[in-house]
């Protein structure tokens, strides 16, 4: 049995999930498994299309367009969770130097502008991301080729927009956190 933050290997300390924050932690959670059912999705279509086009030679309409949109969602859908649990690609190295050179205060003040600028970032996405939601749902727009196979981008769209803002959010969970750290919390 390992050490509650070690890893089996003895290595690094596992990252450890953030305390649950009530209503959004749920709601984190769960677009982080309908991720992983859009990939499972993606999965069975591309064997199908695989499979039809080798045994049939009929390949399954629509399946570059379902798994492009597919793979923009995942990101969309997991980047909160992979935000909360500490997932998120990064290197801590200067931040780990940091924090044994110049103590706690520096480490989290740097890790509260990193949280900071990722709500910022991800909050500039989440704006710009809206007039799109509407654009889409409003005119219509879909891609694939008419007769042949077409889907609506309205839920991709709208897939982007919530993500983005969820990861905001995460973001600024995560600075709040750090703000206390600061002042001794």
């Amino acid at each position: 049995m390992t050490a509650p933050g070690k890893s089996r290997s003895g290595g690094a300390p596992a990252p450890s999930e953030e305390p649950p924050t009530p209503g959004f932690t749920p709601f984190v959670v769960g677009m982080d498994a309908l991720g992983a059912l859009i990939v499972l999705g993606m999965m069975i279509i591309v064997n199908i299309d695989v499979f039809g086009r080798w045994l049939f030679d009929s390949p399954l309409a629509g399946t570059f367009e379902l798994t492009e949109m597919g793979i923009v969602a995942v990101v969309y859908l997991q980047l909160a969770h992979t935000i909360r649990v500490k997932r998120l690609t990064r290197s801590d190295t200067f931040l780990n130097f940091l924090a044994r050179v110049r103590g706690k205060a520096a480490d989290q003040s740097l890790r509260l502008v990193f949280n900071l600028t990722g709500t910022l970032m991800l909050g500039i996405i989440a704006y710009g991301q809206f007039p799109r939601l509407i654009d889409a749902w409003s005119r219509g727009y879909y891609k694939g080729n008419v007769g042949i196979f077409t889907a609506p981008t309205w839920p991709l769209e709208g897939i982007m927009f919530v993500g983005a803002v969820a990861a905001a959010i995460q973001f600024l969970l995560l600075a709040a956190r750090n703000a206390k750290a600061l002042r001794g919390g």
